[in-house]
């Protein structure tokens, strides 16, 4: 039995925020939380956004007096007490639907548990989304009343809140045509093809978003290799959830979102932490893996620890091994033997692969191209970039691309002017790069996903940065004392505009 609970109940819900203010977690409330409430109702718009969906999806038919209204379909007999034609009905007519009966009777709920529900207009719901500024929400039309809704959400001036989902192309074509800068997430009901992908850019769309049985891993990587979000729809078991995120979509419709939430929520138990001990050489990088262990590469040493720092294994390991970053089970280190810095180019560099369970070393792959030396290493589910050390009187860094297979593919520039000594940490997160650097004072690079500097600022990431789940940042910190031996702490820093990252007290 579903039972209706209170706001406070709730998960709490993830605060992954960018620069714009809003969540950013992937998951979009269908129809909102309508496991938990009535869809299409006010209480489920206003329960998803407190369970902390970054995007709550609705459905809008125009009625015969013109009002734009929530409903999924035409009519209002499968969820309602009657059976009415939205298009043919006034609003004062609809008005008289309860549309909660279907919940009620499915979740054997009485009057006094789930009260009637009367169908929202879409100003209902936007002034509720207005109100508040984490969670946006996406407008689906089931009939031509693209440029009423547009309209609407101009006179409210909620273009920051809004978005808009079909698979109807005219609909969102037009859309985009009078509202360019509002987000499109496009429905593909059948398999992906190249002409999809040329349709959505052309268009100027942000996302595709599948069905989920159509979702492959190469479909994933077709999409997002496009610059575009790879979204599934409907979701609501949690292992096609789970298999969806491991092959990398980064946005799913659901109607639990409170469940997508918790099992997206493993990073969300880190915080402020010491490893455990202290070791001759310093930290080099950090990463984490899906079951919410820390790994943090001091050197000559490998260590795994659980989330609160507590070491779990312990691996000496060739000087010197430097970042790091987590694929599939594995852990992927940059490690430079030869020369780091030698404006000659006579680095030595690798990249050894370890099992994520155990540390047991399972390749080690020649990266000879980054011939500067290797430091940073970090991957965005389509490929790894290594990046390194950067001579003195080079005012540009580089970014050497592999495959997922380690093999090279070509050498990115980053329009970066001098740091010093390179790029010794990378980061990848919501289409954005980050590069941690060595200085005085030290520096932060953010560059888009085709590696185009979009800022340069000052913060300290240069010796541990990782994504998590929510949003946010994983920050490395390193520590020597007086026997110059080191240790090491992790903090939360997230992104924000002016500032690059903030940490988070």
């Amino acid at each position: 039995m579903v039972l209706l609970l209170s706001a406070g109940l709730f998960p709490t819900a993830l605060r992954a925020e960018a620069a714009d203010g809003f969540l950013h977690n992937g998951v979009t409330a269908h129809r909102g939380n309508s496991d938990a409430r009535p869809e299409n109702t006010l209480p489920a718009f206003r329960s998803a956004v407190e369970a902390g969906a970054d995007w709550v999806e609705l459905d809008i038919f125009r009625t015969r007096d013109g009002q734009l209204v929530v409903i999924h379909d035409r009519t209002t007999g499968r969820v309602g007490d009657k059976d009415l034609d939205v298009t043919r009905s006034t609003y004062e007519e609809l008005k008289t639907v309860d549309v909660a009966t279907d919940f009620r009777k499915r979740h054997g709920l009485t009057v006094q548990q789930c009260p009637a529900e009367r169908i929202p207009t879409l100003e209902d719901v936007l002034r509720l989304v207005i109100a508040q500024p984490k969670t946006r929400v996406s407008i689906q039309p089931k009939m031509d009343c693209v440029d009423d809704a547009v309209a609407l959400v101009k006179r409210l001036v909620a273009e920051r809140w809004v978005g808009f989902n079909d698979g109807n192309l005219a609909y969102m074509k037009r859309a985009k045509e009078l509202a360019p800068k509002l987000p499109v997430f496009w429905d593909r009901g059948e398999q992906v093809t190249d002409e999809d992908i040329r349709t959505a850019k052309e268009c100027g769309f942000e996302a595709i978003v599948l069905r989920h049985d159509l979702v492959t891993k190469e479909a994933v990587e077709k999409i997002r290799a496009a610059g575009l979000e790879a979204g599934a729809w409907t979701v609501d078991d949690e292992p096609t959830m789970k298999r969806l995120l491991s092959l990398g979509v980064e946005r799913i419709y659901t109607d639990r979102p409170v469940t997508l939430l918790a099992l997206k929520r493993p990073h969300a138990g880190f915080g402020r932490a010491a490893c455990e001990g202290n070791y001759p050489g310093h930290l080099q990088g950090i990463c984490t893996d899906d079951s919410g262990a820390l790994f943090w590469s001091f050197t000559t040493f490998l260590l795994k620890t659980d989330a609160k720092g507590h070491l779990l294994k312990k691996i000496p390991v060739a000087s010197h091994h430097g970042d790091l970053c987590y694929r599939d089970g594995k852990l992927y280190v940059a490690v430079n033997l030869g020369h780091f810095n030698d404006p000659k180019g006579n680095a030595d560099c690798w990249v050894y692969v370890y099992r994520a369970d155990d540390l047991a070393e399972l390749a080690r792959h020649k990266v000879a191209e980054v011939v500067y030396g290797a430091g940073g290493i970090a991957c965005d589910g389509r490929r790894f970039l290594v990046v390194g050390g950067l001579p003195p009187g080079i005012d540009e860094n580089y970014a050497y691309e592999y495959d997922l297979d380690l093999h090279f593919v070509k050498r990115h520039t980053i329009s970066s002017g001098y740091t010093l000594m390179g790029i010794q940490t990378a980061a990848y997160a919501d289409h954005t790069w980050w590069f941690g650097c060595y200085g005085n004072p030290r520096m932060l690079l953010k560059t888009d996903d085709s590696l185009h500097l979009l800022g340069k600022y000052r913060f300290d990431a240069a010796v541990g940065i990782v994504p998590l789940s929510d949003g946010e940042f994983l920050i490395g910190t390193n520590y020597r004392d007086e026997k110059k031996r080191h240790s090491a702490t992790v903090r939360i820093a997230r992104p924000d505009k002016t500032k690059g990252l903030v940490p988070v007290e």
